[in-house]
């Protein structure tokens, strides 16, 4: 059996110090600097909203009736390119989610809200 190096020995002997219960599990984060839950909700709001919209693309493509292959092939790129997207649009760029919704004959608009003004631009008109 091997030795358990310095490391290991410490959190070993730690870690039978601390009873199971006393795990921190699902607790709210909490920091001195009142900008931090601020910016935790924000961070969780885009992890959120990262989540529905790659949720979306697959499910828009399911709905058109498409394997991730057809959607491949229509589009030029492989099927783990189109893998990729549908697992992370957080890093994806706006040509690339044209593209995309494009290979699924579908139809793109943005909208930017500031204040009390709206704007609404078509990037990709559908067939």
């Amino acid at each position: 059996m091997k030795e358990a190096t310095k490391d290991e020995a410490e959190l070993g002997a730690w870690s039978t110090q601390v009873a199971p219960d006393e795990w921190v599990r699902d607790q709210q984060w909490s920091h001195p600097d009142p900008a931090f839950t601020e910016e935790l909700a924000k961070a969780r709001r885009q992890t959120e909203a990262a989540h529905a919209i790659v949720t979306s693309l697959a499910e828009l493509r399911r709905a058109v009736g498409l394997s991730q292959t057809e959607l491949a092939e229509r589009w030029g790129h492989t099927q783990s390119f189109v893998s990729r997207v549908e697992r992370d649009v957080t890093n994806v760029e706006m040509a690339t989610l044209v593209g995309y919704v494009k290979a699924l004959g579908g139809r793109l608009t943005i909208t930017v809200e500031a204040g009390d003004r709206i704007l609404y631009e078509d990037l990709l008109v559908g067939p």
